[in-house]
């Protein structure tokens, strides 16, 4: 479906669209950009963050990504902060009726045990905090501890927009934010826009002193990308 660019949304608001819309984007500034790394996936940028940091993943689903940092780079804490109300199954089995992913995914929990589930799974780490609500009512509550946190929570425009401007109020100077799907069009999955490109390129061009760590790759096009907080604000 072809859609008609419009301007980026004022800073102050998000404008509803119609359907045959789409928002264009700030683009980032090229200072931002000049010690940015390609990175071939996710997995690959993990083995770039330091151990024993204090590490928070927004939207942990049934839990690879935290699992995989929590393996490979010993964080120090874990904060897991999730609604807790899915299930299982992954896009490929909504939309084909089976798992078409590799490795196939099993269906081990429902939207009562997605809490549990994650709580006995992350049991054997230490100092792991497994948290439930909405992630716009629990960052103002916490403080600005964290080394890194990875956002994979949400798609919506302002949603992404608010999590990620509290997310950097508790970040430590140095340390990174990862958003997953940084893109501007899911023609694979929903065939609706995405919000995350347009909220991360806006962030950038109101905190200039931010730049982009690197992007990670994805072979069906949903990049990560990984912003760098200020050492001096």
């Amino acid at each position: 479906m072809s859609r008609e660019p419009v301007s980026p949304f004022p800073i102050d608001r998000v404008i509803e669209l119609n359907n045959d819309q789409i928002e264009s984007a700030h683009l980032i500034n090229q200072e931002q950009l000049n010690e940015a790394k390609i990175f071939t996936n996710r997995e690959e940028y993990i083995k770039t963050i330091p151990e024993n940091s204090v590490y928070m993943e927004l939207g942990v689903a049934w839990g690879y990504y935290s699992e995989l940092i929590a393996e490979t780079r010993n964080p120090y804490s874990i904060d897991l902060i999730d609604r807790y109300d899915q299930d299982f199954k992954c896009w490929s089995w909504r939309k084909f009726g089976e798992c078409k992913c590799t490795p196939k995914h099993e269906y081990k929990y429902d939207q009562k045990t997605h809490m549990s589930y994650i709580s006995k799974k992350f049991s054997k780490y230490k100092n792991v905090r497994v948290i439930q609500g909405d992630a716009r009512l629990i960052l103002p509550r916490l403080k600005p501890v964290y080394d890194y946190i990875y956002i994979d929570l949400t798609n919506e425009r302002d949603l992404i927009k608010d999590v990620l401007f509290s997310a950097s109020k508790l970040i430590k100077p140095g340390g990174i934010i990862g958003l997953n799907d940084y893109i501007i069009y899911d023609g694979v999955i929903e065939d609706i826009p995405y919000g995350t490109y347009q909220s991360v390129n806006e962030f950038l061009l109101l905190n200039n002193k931010w730049t982009v760590d690197g992007l990670a790759l994805h072979k069906l096009g949903f990049y990560d990308i990984y912003l760098r907080s200020p050492i001096e604000n």
